[in-house]
């Protein structure tokens, strides 16, 4: 299989390329919010929000990654997080919320008080822990793939920038250079007369 060069590949569509980019932003607070529910923060949500961005941005995009087209998927990526965070502490609270209330799931989210106790716990020094935990472990599974995403923004543009070998041009004949000159005009200097032929009677 034959990859593209980048220098093939179309110009990059920046706008098509976040809207793809941004389907990683529910995907990726469902699953962190299935696992949170189980009592897990795992890294692998963080890392599969950063590496699915980046293939829906090439995708959307044409397949090329600018450093604007890097810097908003990085962009993605930490608002995915954020998100997951808070929806992981509001999962916590949804149910127990809505029985005691007596109002249903819908009504609950959005109610501001819900909200207001599910910040609460969020700040309070009892899930402070908890937050760093979820902060550091989505930080070490997007890390490599957006630094990924960033390096390759350095590559791209000395790629395109490469000159294409072609046929060496010959240099340009320089005219010959004479010192005799006659009304500014190049004299040539007069031929050397041949060699004058032996003589056959000339014996030595």
């Amino acid at each position: 299989m034959t990859l593209a060069s980048p220098s093939s590949l179309p110009s990059e569509n920046l706008q098509r390329g976040v809207i793809f980019a941004l389907i990683a932003l529910p995907v990726g607070v469902i699953a962190w919010d299935i696992l949170w529910s189980f009592g897990f923060v795992a890294s692998i949500v963080a890392l599969a929000v950063a590496y699915v961005a980046v293939r829906l941005y090439r995708f959307g995009s044409g397949g090329r990654v600018s450093r604007n087209g890097a810097i908003a998927v990085a962009i993605i990526t930490i608002g995915t997080l954020i998100i997951a965070f808070i929806s992981g502490f509001a999962v916590d609270r949804l149910g127990e919320y809505s029985r005691i209330s007596g109002q249903s799931i819908p009504e609950s989210l959005v109610s501001s008080r819900f909200w207001g106790i599910v910040f609460a716990d969020m700040t309070s020094p009892d899930s402070l822990p908890t937050l760093l935990l979820a902060a550091a472990f989505g930080a070490l599974g997007c890390f490599g793939t957006l630094r990924a995403a960033f390096l390759q923004t350095r590559v791209q543009p000395t790629v395109d920038a490469a000159p294409i070998a072609g046929p060496a041009t010959p240099a340009p004949s320089t005219p010959p250079q004479y010192g005799v000159r006659l009304n500014d005009e190049p004299v040539a200097p007069a031929p050397a007369p041949p060699p004058a032929p032996d003589d056959p009677n000339d014996k030595k």
